[in-house]
């Protein structure tokens, strides 16, 4: 065989076997940068959860408060007849439809959206919350791998691997939303079990108050 065939193909398996090499490196950090990123995006999703529900319980612990204190208001001014039997009833039936009212006007928005969601997915509720996050996770990590500045040789092993890098940053993205899809429920049921629990004692509690003070109106 010709030398200069002999010496190209040593240069050829010798190119293949360093390409091999590296992408072997590029996936070995692929690997650790998808863990490392569903680590953070577990503890961020956990994070951003408990935030919001107890803001949202917050106000509505709030909302239920003043609506209690207007009425008990009413029904106090009417035994100190201050109010005829008339007056409280059209004032508590008033009151109780403007409620109703801003009731509605605060959860439309948030309604509109999670039926929205239930059904894009099938009207399955654990399906929809699941996608929901992934849906999430993906741009927020996708954001912040483009984001962040790329030192020099990472490009260049990049590049001699045979990889694209807007390609690595997506395969990330959707490697760390995939996992947050399948832990989504097991980490925020612990938090949505206790909102709803809460919420529910409220409304049980301000139905009954309701309920005794219309049956006592005349």
């Amino acid at each position: 065989m010709h030398p200069a065939i002999l010496i190209v193909s040593a240069l050829t398996a010798g190119a293949a076997l360093a390409r091999k090499l590296l992408s072997g490196e590029v996936a070995s950090r692929k690997h650790k940068a998808i863990e490392a990123a569903a680590q953070e995006a577990r503890i961020r999703i956990r994070r951003e959860a408990h935030k919001f529900l107890k803001a949202s319980f917050r106000h509505f612990a709030i909302a239920t408060g003043v609506k209690t204190a207007l009425l008990a208001t009413l029904w106090i001014v009417w035994r100190a007849h201050g109010l005829s039997d008339k007056a409280i009833s059209i004032s508590v039936g008033t009151a109780l439809v403007a409620f109703l009212i801003r009731d509605a006007w605060v959860i439309y928005p948030t309604a509109r959206y999670v039926i929205s969601t239930l059904v894009r997915n099938g009207w399955h509720p654990l399906r929809a919350l699941r996608e929901t996050v992934a849906a999430l996770v993906f741009e927020q990590v996708l954001a912040e791998a483009q984001s962040q500045p790329q030192p020099r040789s990472h490009k260049l092993l990049i590049s001699l691997a045979g990889h694209d890098r807007t390609t690595l940053h997506k395969e990330v993205a959707e490697a760390v939303a995939d996992i947050a899809r399948q832990a989504s429920w097991d980490d925020l049921k612990p938090y949505i079990l206790s909102a709803v629990a809460k919420t529910v004692s409220i409304m049980a509690i301000y139905g009954i108050m309701v309920a005794v003070l219309v049956s006592r109106l005349p």
